[in-house]
């Protein structure tokens, strides 16, 4: 059976943003978007191996996800500490794709949804990145811009953005959000400097 993962919002808009960036990162996971509770339990036959459900949603139905807590992201806008202390991750969805990444980081879904294989096939691709290449890539997921990068390493603006377009050429991608899990996935950053 293939793994899911239930995306519990009312805001249709945000809960396909959020379901284009599992699609981009986790590709053997469904994700189903439900815009109530009873929607999703009308489709309960599914092996959920994850929930991101809308803080109001998951106030109204607390009891039905207190035992999946770690299996549970509650999205809000802002900081939750109720949900917080209670156990559950909380996604801040007002947040920028940047932070969004990381927070799907630091919740650990990679380690829950990646296979191995799929892990081992990115850090290849990370390893046809140049020195140089990584380099721009590491500090523009640190969010310096091009002329702050060209300063940082010493080069010209245009080597810069030499060097943008053939990363995201590489790794078929624009979105800062989706760069940053791949440089964690292939070793180039680590979590903890962004």
């Amino acid at each position: 059976m293939t793994p899911c993962i239930a995306i519990i919002d009312r805001n249709t808009l945000g809960a396909t943003a959020l379901r284009n960036i599992l699609w981009s990162t986790f590709s053997d996971v469904e994700v189903h978007l439900y815009n109530s509770m009873e929607s999703f339990i009308r489709d309960s036959n599914r092996h959920f191996i994850h929930f991101f459900i809308e803080s109001d949603i998951l106030f109204r139905h607390i009891d039905e996800f207190i035992t999946l807590r770690k299996q549970t992201t509650v999205l809000s806008v802002g900081r939750s500490s109720k949900f917080e202390n209670e156990g559950f991750n909380v996604l801040d969805i007002s947040a920028n794709e940047n932070e969004i990444a990381e927070k799907l980081l630091h919740i650990q879904l990679v380690s829950r949804f990646e296979d191995p294989l799929e892990i081992q096939q990115k850090r290849s691709i990370g390893g046809s990145l140049s020195a140089r290449e990584k380099e721009v890539l590491t500090l523009m997921i640190k969010g310096l811009i091009n002329k702050e990068i060209a300063q940082e390493l010493q080069i010209s603006t245009a080597t810069v953005i030499f060097h943008r377009n053939n990363i995201c050429e590489k790794l078929q991608t624009r979105s800062i959000g989706k760069l940053t899990i791949f440089a964690v996935l292939s070793g180039i950053i680590d979590i903890n400097e962004i």
